[in-house]
């Protein structure tokens, strides 16, 4: 009679693999606010903030990767650090008659600690020693790392407006657009490790949104356009020929909703119209390594009040 050995086999087969480390993180984040009516109409504000962002939890879980054909070990790094921001933003608000607003913004954000991944941190040493008990000796071990800092600045544009002054049907006419403009660099560890915008990843250069919107009784439409510049989304330390980026995608969305009683209505959006697909790729742009076609969403909905 043969019986099993789960716990047996699971340590004859991993415990030589076996990590145990540890990490932990406390700080304060202060912000100030302030705003103050230039005029009737026009509203200034002003405020400094900070915060922190945290890498992703799978980053932060021990795990390897070797690669025995370029020697080459990337691991996760449990001790990498939150990334802490500093912020300084400022708006100005005109509001208008009958019902509208304009809005200019500008933002400015220092970013240190910043995350890095794809750095080379040493050749592992020979010996039972070297960290990973006698294995990978001679790999180079490729990580995440805290690596610098980075600095963006931003302008934002928005515009409101409810044509309630309009005759006839015109009357129930809305629109809404708002556009953002990014500019970043940054220093990753030292002064031929500089980064300027288009290379830090995680950060759109251009955004544009654009909505329209016509109600009349008890039917409402609306059109949002959402328009996302090229940037890059995975920055490889080897080598700018492969790095990924997206290509700009604009995505456009319908919807409509009517009130078939005081306390019900029903709804119809329609995700994605034109099927835009979502383009990536590497280094340069005829090197595309993924194109995602998400199709169209369409979702019927009701809703009441009881």
């Amino acid at each position: 009679v043969a019986y099993s050995d789960p716990e047996g086999s699971a340590n004859r087969d991993y415990a030589v693999n076996g990590r145990n480390l540890s990490g932990k993180f406390s700080q304060k984040f202060p912000s100030f606010h302030a705003f103050h009516d230039l005029t009737p109409n026009l509203k200034a504000r002003a405020s400094w903030s900070t915060g922190y962002g945290r890498a992703p939890l799978g980053s932060l879980l021990p795990g390897e990767t070797p690669n025995d054909t370029t020697q080459i070990l990337t691991i996760n790094n449990v001790g990498l650090k939150p990334q802490q921001a500093s912020n300084w933003d400022g708006t100005l608000e005109y509001y208008f008659e009958p019902v509208g607003s304009l809005t200019f913004g500008w933002f400015h954000k220092t970013i240190t600690d910043y995350i890095v991944a794809g750095l080379d941190r040493g050749i592992i040493p020979t010996g039972p020693d070297n960290g990973y008990d006698g294995q990978y000796e001679g790999y180079i071990e490729r990580t995440s790392m805290n690596a610098g800092t980075v600095y963006v600045q931003g302008w934002e544009f928005s515009y409101q407006q409810q044509f309630t002054f309009l005759p006839g049907l015109l009357k129930g006419l809305g629109i809404s657009a708002n556009t953002t403009i990014l500019d970043t660099h940054g220093n990753f560890g030292s002064t031929t490790a500089m980064r300027k915008t288009g290379e830090v990843p995680g950060f759109v250069p251009r955004t544009s949104n654009l909505s329209v919107s016509w109600r009349y009784r008890k039917l409402g439409t609306r059109i949002n356009i959402n328009r996302t510049g090229e940037f890059i989304n995975a920055f490889t330390a080897t080598g700018s020929g492969r790095n990924q980026y997206t290509l700009q995608r604009t995505v456009v969305n319908v919807g409509a909703a009517y009130q078939l009683r005081p306390a019900v209505s029903l709804s119809v959006d329609i995700g994605n119209i034109f099927n835009e697909a979502q383009v990536f790729y590497r280094g340069i742009s005829d090197n595309i390594s993924e194109y995602r076609i998400p199709g169209v969403t369409v979702t019927v909905g009701v809703s009441g009040r009881f």
